[in-house]
This record gives structure tokens, C-alpha cells and sequence, in this order.
């Protein structure tokens, strides 16, 4: 018996190394290499559970509203790949749902501040690893948007809008300051700006005048007269695309609404659960697109309208019920924080974390992003570190 419970003991013991050890691994990568990031989350993750069957903590796993609403939206998105037009195809889309797990993995793992202030500074760290790659790798000569050490320019301005919103939130809530996060956001939006990736400058945009409000309202003119800068002196093609922000009439902008109005078609025609996860490659051909932007995007190029399509309104409205609970929860924690003598990074970190998701939610309004793993990953850790109840450091 006494075997038994050393042996049992040392294995929780050898499971929690293995759990901090994925989590400092999965934020190391996360802008830097899928593949390892998502090695990392399964092994942390598996850890995790088989540590909570071994002490028989399941009715003890803290949880929030913001739980229940994931899990809610992960039934939703089961049936509707159960009643997709295509259910070999949307089957394969399972994996984005099990994506959510990283949230209860993370949420219930971190129980000490001094860790997860850790965990915080090397979201930091790894944005600004990533953003000075950025700028320094000169660019190939059919090339004028960075991409970073990521595919895509969307993708790789997704992760520094996340990254730099945090580095953000603890430079400006934080006390003492610390002007290594100042710093690191200012290099991150540098990098940020030269993806020219809109969706994101209007995200990270709108979570500072965020952050800024509660901070201090006066700092508000410090966004105005940025944009004013920009205007003046930067090169002419980011001139345009910041100009374009305000062309209602520029190119995109009207392909993006010729896909929006076949994507309001196809949600008419499957109102309740969708067409099923990435099933608009299976019907588009459906509805005539003179313009042939739909035959070539495929996707909604707005989460919204792309949840909608594709899950339809159970699962629009599970959806927006997990951002409703996580902000209803991050502003309960603010008011207790304010009632705390001394703080140090926990305002910091709510608010910045908020500010990413704020970000996530307004540049998704112009982007499809829900299926962008190296994105999603990120913000699901954003979330649960944020969400964690941690013991306060000696």
C-alpha cells in the first residue's frame, strides 16, 4: 500500500514537470513553429488529464462561465458537422474544436502568480523574438509584406497583434512601470504595421484605445496623433492601406461584401446548424458569383459570418456567448483587483489579455480567422492564463 502511494505520488510529481513543461514550450513556439506548438499542447494536455484521473480532482477543476460556454459552442459545432452537406470533409475540422482544450489546460495548471507572470513575459518575449525576425530578414524580391516566421502575413500579424496587446496591458497597469514591455510593444507594432495587414492594425488599434481608456482617457490623443504621424511619414504604400481603412470604395473592401452577400445565401438555405464546417468549397457553385470571388476566397473573410455559414445560429449564438462570459468575468476580477492594497501584474495581465481578445473579435470582422491555428492556439492561452486563479507569491 505505502509502494502504491509513493509510486502514485511520484508520478503526479513527474506529470506536473512534464504539464510546466509544455506550457513554457508552447509559448515559446507559438510564433515560431505549429508543429512543436501543437507536440507541446497534446503532451501538455494529456498530462493534465491523466493528473486530474490520478488525483481524482475532476468535481475540484475550476471553472467559469467562460467553460461552459466553449463547451456549449463544441456541441454545437458536433452537430453541425453531424447535418454538414459534406460530412467527410467537415469531419476533419473536429481537431479545431479539441483547439478549445487548451483554455481548461491552461486555466487549471497555472496556480502561482510568480508562474504565471513567467508564462505572461514569455508571450512578450516570444512576440518580440518573432517581430525583430521580421525586420531583419530582408525581403525576397516579389515580396512587399512581411510574413515573419509564419506562412502568411495575416497569420504572422494576427500573433503580433495578440502579443503586442499584451505587452501593452503590463506596461500600462503595471507597478512599478516596466519599459522592456513598452519597448517590446513599440517593436512589435513596427513589425505589425509592415505585414500591412489591416484586419489587424484595426484590431490592435481599437485594444489600445482600450486599454487607454482605463487607463487614462487624456492618453486617448496619443492614437490620433500616431495615425497623424503615420500620414506624414511613412512610406507610400502604408500610407495607402491606412488611407484605404477610410475608402469605402477600394477594391477589397467591395470584395469582401460581394462574398458576405453568397455567404448570407448559403446561411438562409441552412438557417439552424450550418452547411457544416469548411463546407462552402462543397456547395458555392450553387450560387451564381459573376465576379468569381467566392470560387476563389472560399471562405467568409469575417468570423462572424463564417461561424454563421458554417454552424448557423446555435452556433453563432454559443459562440458569442463564450465572449460575453469572458468579459463578464475578466471586469468582475478588475473590481476586485481595485479593492487590493498592492498589485502588481494582475491588472496588467486581464487587461491586456481582454484587449487581445477585443482585438481577435473586431479584426475578424474583416478576416477568417477561426481556422488559423497558430492564431486561435495563442488566444485560447491568452484566455486561460488570464482566467487563472493563482496563490499569491511569497
Amino acid at each position: 500500500m505505502l509502494a502504491n502511494s509513493l509510486t502514485r505520488k511520484s508520478t503526479i510529481q513527474f506529470l506536473d514537470r512534464i504539464i510546466q513543461f509544455s506550457l513554457f514550450t508552447f509559448v515559446t513556439f507559438s510564433m515560431f513553429s505549429i508543429s512543436v506548438t501543437q507536440i507541446s499542447f497534446a503532451i501538455g494536455a494529456l498530462s493534465w488529464l491523466l493528473k486530474v484521473h490520478l488525483t481524482r480532482t475532476w468535481k475540484e477543476m475550476r471553472g467559469t462561465l467562460v467553460g461552459i460556454a466553449i463547451l456549449c459552442f463544441c456541441v454545437a459545432g458536433v452537430l453541425s458537422i453531424i447535418t454538414s452537406v459534406d460530412l467527410e470533409n467537415s469531419s476533419t475540422l473536429l481537431k479545431k474544436l479539441l483547439q478549445f482544450v487548451i483554455f481548461f489546460w491552461v486555466a487549471n495548471s497555472i496556480q502561482e502568480e510568480k508562474r504565471r507572470d513567467l508564462l505572461v513575459g514569455l508571450v512578450i518575449l516570444a512576440g518580440l523574438a518573432a517581430a525583430l525576425h521580421g525586420l531583419l530578414t530582408p525581403l525576397a524580391p516579389n515580396e512587399s509584406r512581411i510574413k515573419g516566421t509564419l506562412s502568411k502575413e495575416a497569420t504572422f500579424a494576427g500573433v503580433l497583434m495578440l502579443s503586442g496587446s499584451v505587452a501593452l496591458g503590463r506596461f500600462l497597469f503595471r507597478k512599478p512601470k516596466e519599459y522592456w514591455t513598452l519597448g517590446s510593444a513599440c517593436i512589435i507594432w513596427t513589425c505589425l504595421l509592415l505585414t500591412l495587414t489591416r484586419q489587424a492594425w484595426l484590431g490592435f488599434f481599437i485594444g489600445a484605445a482600450f486599454m487607454l481608456f482605463f487607463f487614462n482617457k487624456k492618453s486617448l490623443l496619443v492614437l490620433p496623433l500616431f495615425v497623424l504621424s503615420l500620414l506624414l511619414f511613412a512610406n507610400e504604400s502604408l500610407v495607402n492601406r491606412v488611407q484605404s481603412l477610410t475608402n469605402f470604395e477600394q477594391n477589397s473592401l467591395q470584395a469582401r461584401i460581394t462574398v458576405w452577400k453568397v455567404g448570407w445565401k448559403i446561411f438562409k438555405d441552412y438557417p439552424i446548424t450550418g452547411c457544416g464546417y469548411k463546407c462552402v468549397d462543397a456547395i458555392y457553385s450553387q450560387y451564381p458569383d459573376p465576379s468569381g470571388l467566392v470560387a476563389r476566397n472560399r471562405g467568409m473573410h469575417s468570423n462572424v459570418l463564417q461561424v454563421l455559414v458554417d454552424t448557423g445560429i446555435v452556433g453563432l449564438s454559443s459562440w458569442a456567448l463564450i465572449w460575453m462570459t469572458y468579459f463578464i468575468e475578466i471586469f468582475k476580477r478588475l473590481r476586485t483587483i481595485t479593492a487590493e492594497e498592492s498589485q502588481t501584474n494582475s491588472r496588467g495581465i486581464l487587461m491586456g489579455s481582454s484587449a487581445a481578445v477585443l482585438a481577435y473579435l473586431v479584426g475578424g470582422c474583416f478576416e477568417s480567422s477561426i481556422y488559423d491555428s497558430e492564431v486561435s492556439m495563442l488566444l485560447y492561452f491568452l484566455m486561460g492564463l488570464s482566467l487563472a486563479r493563482v496563490n499569491k507569491s511569497a
